[in-house]
């Protein structure tokens, strides 16, 4: 089998250069960029539309896609779990409450406290 110079060599380089393009000039839509590309990939070529070029493009872009959606489970499971341990601690405040000495409360016996 024969190796076609757009669709085999070109999806490949296309998704790299998106990738490259994105992530110097807009990282705020990298991440989209990936899911985009190998959505529009994968859905093009089961509709039929766009040939082999944009099947091979959904191809090329999905270990891209899968690396940023793992990055976001797990950016989220570590936020999650740093929130409810910020809520507990064991560690005693940095200024422990003391007992101050009233004057007024001196004929109150010990035990009262």
């Amino acid at each position: 089998m024969a190796i076609r110079m757009v669709e085999d060599l070109g999806a490949p380089v296309a998704v790299v250069a998106v990738d490259l393009v994105t992530e110097t000039t807009i990282p705020q839509y990298n991440e989209w960029a990936a899911y985009i590309m190998a959505a529009g990939g994968y859905v093009s070529a089961f509709m039929g539309w766009g040939g082999p070029f944009m099947k091979n493009v959904g191809i090329a872009s999905f270990p891209w896609a899968a690396k940023k959606l793992y990055n976001r489970v797990r950016a989220g499971t570590v936020t999650t779990r740093a929130r409810s341990r910020a809520n507990v601690s064991r560690f005693s405040a940095p200024n422990p409450v003391t007992r101050s000495y009233q004057p007024e409360f001196e004929k109150v016996a010990p035990h009262a406290f």
